[in-house]
């Protein structure tokens, strides 16, 4: 087959690869979407927080994505039932939104773009050389060169692998995550609620839209197997000991599906070698607590755009850019991956749970700058 060539080559269009789509071809660049599955990706978070939303408003993008989503500005926490701390956000709070529904509005504005997407795209091999990469070929025996490749593609990056990148996963043995969508209640629809037990159980009950709502639960493994093989009735028991003001939400719980979803922090030894860079989940994973995952990617998508564009095709010139503003990202996704380690380590003691939690990175997704102290006039 023809081997087709672009600026830049993006696999995966997941949230990351779709907004770092649209931002470069905005700018002029050639760029082709791989994608392995039929369509684009459906796994993945609700919720945008302020730093996440700044970034597309930055791009016109706020209004069009918030125009049906669900704004909240706080979330209450309590432990073993009884509450704890309101968590409020700046800046007009965060917002909910499916994930699937979020990639589908900024897809269609690459299509509208002129981006191209390969869907049904199965990579089989990845030809790396001392620049980088040179050349993709799919499984259907299509090749394709682009002066730039982009390894959007989740925990399981082939394009990291090609690359011979290092990663150290650290899975959350003491936790297992359970997710449903079920019909929303008048108390989830009221507040977002999120509690936790000195069992080291979670909860977290959250509006999805006008009629559904999302319910996680976190438990530990060795109740896992034996309150979901016995089924609803004994979670709505274990619940019922640690969840006090979502009680109305129990009954929809009977008939959920319930999806087991694996947990993990990941970190990785560069951010990108040659030509080659990593995006998202391919680049860090931190724990789901911390609520920034898609914020972050949403930056480092700008911030990678910006990059490729000022290095004009130069090879030198992007990896004199990528060590300098991208390479970077890293110190902030370090401190995020520790922050969700800390609060997944405390979250069964409430006051060690209460000084770990740092409204900074959990509503503005950095570091609060320290007080100065004031002028004293003489």
């Amino acid at each position: 087959m023809a081997t087709t060539s672009c600026d830049v080559a993006i696999v995966g269009a997941g949230l990351g690869g779709c907004f770092l789509a649209l931002l470069l071809r905005r700018r002029g660049q050639n760029v082709v979407v791989i994608e392995q599955g039929p369509s684009i990706p459906s796994a993945g978070a609700d919720f945008l927080k302020p730093p996440g939303l700044r970034v597309l408003a930055r791009h016109g993008l706020a209004d069009l994505v918030g125009r049906h989503g669900l704004r909240r500005d706080h979330v209450r926490y309590y432990h073993d039932g009884d509450p704890i701390q309101d968590c409020r956000f700046p800046d007009g709070g965060f917002l909910i939104r499916p994930y699937r529904e979020l990639v589908e509005l900024i897809y269609t504005c690459c299509v509208m773009e002129g981006v191209e997407f390969w869907f049904g795209a199965e990579i089989g091999d990845i030809a790396v050389g001392g620049g980088g990469v040179e050349e993709l070929t799919l499984a259907d025996g299509r090749r394709l060169r682009a002066g730039v490749v982009v390894g959007a593609d989740g925990t399981k990056s082939l394009v990291r692998r090609a690359l011979g990148i290092e990663q150290v996963t650290l899975p959350y043995e003491r936790l297992i995550m359970r997710v449903a969508t079920v019909p929303l209640t008048e108390s989830v629809a009221r507040l977002n609620r999120l509690y936790f037990s000195s069992d080291g159980w979670l909860a977290y009950f959250y509006p999805l839209g006008p009629e559904q709502a999302r319910v996680f639960v976190g438990l530990p493994p060795e109740c896992d197997e034996e309150v979901f093989q016995d089924g609803v009735p004994t979670l709505v028991d274990e619940l019922k000991k640690f969840v006090s003001e979502s009680s109305d939400a129990f009954d929809s719980l009977q008939s959920a599906a319930w999806q087991r979803i694996k947990v993990s922090a990941m970190r990785v030894a560069a951010y990108h070698r040659g030509n080659a860079a990593l995006l998202g989940s391919a680049a860090f994973a931190c724990h789901p607590m911390t609520g920034m995952g898609m914020s972050y990617t949403l930056r480092d998508a700008e911030i990678l755009a910006e990059v490729i564009c000022a290095a004009g095709g130069d090879p030198a010139e992007l990896d004199r850019l990528m060590h300098a503003r991208y390479e970077p990202r890293g110190n902030a996704h370090r401190r995020l991956i520790d922050y969700g380690d800390a609060l997944a380590a405390t979250f069964h003691d409430r006051d060690a749970y209460l000084a770990a939690f740092r409204e900074d990175l959990h509503t503005r997704g950095e570091a609060a700058e320290p007080a100065r102290p004031a002028l004293q006039l003489i």
